[in-house]
């Protein structure tokens, strides 16, 4: 194999992978991880003490 056949080869995998339409590259229509009640409001604020000796 020639090194020309290498770089044709590798050259059409490259294109083959850009063509590919991939979820993550789609950011504009691709939806929150987080939605609904999980982010709107949220809890009430709760004050903790350290646990432990300080």
């Amino acid at each position: 194999m020639s090194n020309e056949d290498l770089k044709a080869k590798m050259r059409e995998a490259l294109d083959k992978k850009k063509a590919a339409s991939h979820g993550s590259a789609q950011s504009a229509d691709a939806q929150e991880k987080v939605h609904g009640s999980e982010v709107v409001g949220g809890g009430p604020k709760i004050h903790r003490r350290k646990a432990g000796a300080s």
